[in-house]
């Protein structure tokens, strides 16, 4: 996947990683689990030989199969996770205002605050990947820089999470292609964008102490909270909403 000139590599192959780790995992797992599911088929057979009630052994027989089906659909699962397809289809509808123009971003930022994912037998999805704030003379959007895997739960792990940590600048250096090749409108449709608030609707910006955080009010009282992964952006975010 691409974005102007740079090639999103750390991103990308941490994403593959992850779902490689929990496919080579769930075999491992699914190995012991034959393991133990024969010797529980083996004690059936046994105890009904020497003369245990029938039902004892079918229960035997039903966990050996039960947990070796759940170890089955657990791996299925975790290798068949598409990294590269959103979760959430792109919004044709997102539009800036007229006369609305980019005036900065905040790449590599984290929502706190809210419940991040979801995810059923080790898969699911995130509920808040935006990983970047996209400041107007209008507004203040949120968006999701599209890097693999960026919105999915894999084998139990965030992706997205991870990007954030140690791939971040993979999410800079992408934004930075969108922003530059793409004109504005484009950005906010391939980022899946939301609009936070505009200028008018900002109530309240402050920072939660011993954090790169910063939380932004809005006049209906909703807070929305972002941890910022890198200092210099933190302090630039603190410059643009003027907060001391």
């Amino acid at each position: 996947m691409k974005h102007g000139p740079h090639k999103e590599i750390r991103a990308e192959k941490l994403a593959a990683t992850v779902q490689r780790v929990g496919v080579a995992g769930g075999l491992f797992r699914l190995v012991k689990t034959l393991g133990l599911a024969l010797l529980l088929l083996g004690l059936a057979v046994f105890l009904l030989y020497i003369g245990f009630p029938w039902y004892i052994g079918a229960a035997l027989i039903v966990i050996a199969a039960g947990i070796v089906a759940f170890d089955v659909i657990v791996l299925r699962r975790t290798a068949a996770v598409d990294l590269n397809a959103p979760n959430e289809p792109v919004d044709q509808n997102i539009e800036p205002e007229a006369g609305e123009v980019l005036l900065d971003t905040i790449p590599a930022v984290m929502q706190y605050g809210k419940t991040r994912s979801v995810a059923v037998l080790e898969t699911g999805k995130v509920l808040t990947p935006e990983n970047a704030l996209l400041i107007t003379n209008k507004a203040i959007w949120v968006l999701t820089v599209p890097l693999p895997g960026v919105d999915k739960v894999v084998a139990g792990a965030d992706v997205g999470k991870w990007q954030w940590m140690s791939a971040y600048r993979d999410i800079i250096h992408a934004l930075r292609g969108m922003i530059s090749t793409l004109p504005l409108h484009e950005v906010l449709k391939q980022g899946r964008a939301k609009r936070l608030m505009g200028w008018d609707e900002i109530k309240g910006a402050k920072t939660l102490p011993f954090t790169q955080a910063i939380s932004l009010v809005r006049t209906d009282g909703k807070a929305f909270g972002y941890s910022i992964r890198l200092k210099e952006d933190y302090q630039r975010a603190k410059d643009i909403f003027k907060i001391p």
